[in-house]
Parts: structure tokens; sequence; C-alpha cells
């Protein structure tokens, strides 16, 4: 069996509409304090929620807004999964990827293209090249084939889901940090490159100044976390859904020294991380998001936002990673 049919046979396995779960964050209060601890003293702005299947929740900053960076992937996917769900999209259509439909950044589907001239794929399998390996073609290519980002802000919507919002692709997005306007020729990341280096440094400083005030494309760690909760406890979509949608989050191949690296080996962690550009030593987002396993089958939904922050790259994730050791250590 491959390791996608094993992954989905092992969440289906759970019965994730008839969980049964003993567990849960046994001391909010001091886990409250633990984690207050950790967001203090460091030059960063960090938002820290977690919530148990029982509905305990504890948070820091959870009501401040943060940059999603790429998590805005693992939302884009999961409304990709609900319109397949209600018929609006066959995720096995076929779909023909050309130099044209990439995007920028992280996108391994262009050397796909690259070699081969184009790239035969359907929106199942771009869901899982969005969430594991990051791939800003994938989710653009998503984006745009649910109709645009006012479909996935309909989606939270109708889910009664508030405090996220999604206004731009990848392509937008990350020209606009970097004092760009987007342009079809940009597919091409040397063209791309050039371009950026000729931003005059001032436009650069304005530009990103800008990106850290604005609202678009952020979340609330309050809001993150409940949708990951709806998620983890089958309210969000379907049933077989829910099912491969968590199976491709504990595929998630990026940023291993975050929320996986502060959990035992007897949790899992099905998540998905997200990280800005750094500008002048500052970068604003160092994202994971996800739902952790417990050994007895419990469930926590996390969401650590790491912002506006001169900390080195380690010390950043090793903040994401302390935040999911503290919330599994409060579980019982």
């Amino acid at each position: 069996m491959k390791p996608f049919a094993l992954a989905i046979a092992a969440v289906s396995a759970l019965g994730i509409s008839h969980v049964s779960y003993a567990g849960g964050i046994a001391d909010p209060a001091a886990l409250q304090q633990r984690l207050e601890k950790l967001a203090t003293g460091k030059d960063a702005r960090i938002g820290i929620c977690a919530l148990d299947q029982a509905g305990t929740s504890v948070c820091v900053r959870g009501d401040e807004r943060f940059s999603l960076q790429s998590v805005v992937k693992l939302i884009a996917g999961a409304a990709t999964l609900d319109a397949a769900d209600h018929g609006a999209m066959n995720i096995e259509d076929p779909i023909i990827i050309r130099s044209e439909n990439l995007s920028v950044m992280k996108q391994p589907l262009a050397k796909i293209v690259e070699r081969n001239g184009f790239f035969r794929t359907n929106a199942g399998d771009l869901v899982r090249r969005a969430i594991v390996d990051s791939d800003s073609a994938a989710v653009d290519i998503l984006i745009d084939r649910l109709g645009g980002t006012g479909k996935i802000n309909s989606f939270l919507a109708g889910k009664a889901i508030s405090g996220i919002r999604i206004d731009r692709d990848e392509r937008h997005l990350q020209t606009d940090i970097v004092g760009l306007q987007w342009k079809q020729e940009y597919v091409d990341a040397k063209v791309l490159q050039r371009a950026i280096k000729a931003v005059p440094e001032v436009e650069r400083d304005t530009a990103f100044d800008a990106y850290q005030k604005d609202p678009r494309d952020t979340a609330t760690p309050r809001a993150m976390t409940e949708f990951l909760a709806a998620l983890m406890n089958g309210k969000l979509i379907s049933t077989s859904s829910t099912n491969r949608l968590l199976a491709i989050m504990n595929e998630t191949s990026t940023f291993p020294d975050r929320l996986r690296a502060g959990v035992g080996k007897d949790w899992s962690v099905a998540h998905k991380t997200g990280t800005s550009p750094t500008w002048k030593g500052v970068n604003v987002a160092t994202n994971d998001v996800g739902i952790l396993t417990a050994p007895d089958g419990g469930k926590v939904a996390i969401s650590v936002f790491v912002a506006d922050s001169r900390e080195t790259p380690t010390l950043r994730a090793m903040i994401i990673a302390s935040a999911a050791q503290a919330v599994t250590e409060a579980y019982r």
C-alpha cells in the first residue's frame, strides 16, 4: 500500500465522526501561565491558542491578527474539498499545468513543468502538494478554480468561522511584500529575482512596513484554532474529506523543527507551516498550526504565530516547539 493510502487508513481507523476521547488540557490556568512566560522576553510578537475536544481553550494574544503566509494553503485545501463535497468541483478532473500557470517563490511544480513542458494532475493532487510541499503554484491554481479568494471567505463564513481573511493569491501577496505589482512574466523565477533586486531600497522599506500593518491575509490565533477544532471534530467538511485532509496534513514535510519537534514520539502531528521573507533582520511570520493527537486518541488544536521578530530562525522554531511541548505536557 502506498504511503498516502496508509495514512488515509490510519486516520480512518480513528473513526473521526465517532471519536471517543478521555483526555484534555488538565490545568488551563497553569498552561496559560506557561505559555505567557514563553511569549515574554522575546524580540517578537507571539500568538498562541490551544483548544481540546472538550472545548477547553488557552490563548496568548488570541485576538490579535497575524500574517498567515502559507497557512493559507491549508484553508484553501479545505475549501476545495468542501466544494467537492457539495458537487461544485470534481477533484479528479484533469488539470494541465503549463509555465503560464506557475506562481512565485516555493513551487516544486515549476521543476516538473520546466522539465516536461507541462504537468497533468487534478485538484486532489494539488491540495496535497499545496499542504505537504507548500507549493505556491498548487494553491494559486486551486484558488483560481474555486473562483477566487472570495469563495474561500464565503466557505469560512458558511462554517461560522470569523477572524480569518484571505485576500490575495501567492502571486499578488509575495510581489506586494517586496514592492512590486504582479506581472505575468514573474512566473520566470529569474525575471522575478531581477525585478526584486531592481526595487529601490526605500520602496522595499515602504512595502515591508505596509505588510507588517496589513490586515489582509491574516488570522487571529483564536479563529485559526477554531478552524482546526472544527476539522478535528468532523464539523468542517465531510467525514471522507476530513480523513483525507488529516492524512495529507500528517505528511507535511516543511519545518519539522516547529510543532513536530515539541511532541513526544507517541503523539502525532497533522499541521501546516507558514513563513514570510525577512527584510533587514525582521521576520513578519514564522507559523505552524495543526492538530496534535495523543496516545489515547484525544486531540488538541494548536496555532502558534511568531511575528515581527528579530530572533534567529532556530529560536523562532524553538518557540513553536516549546508551545507544543507545553500543550502536550498539560494533557491528561
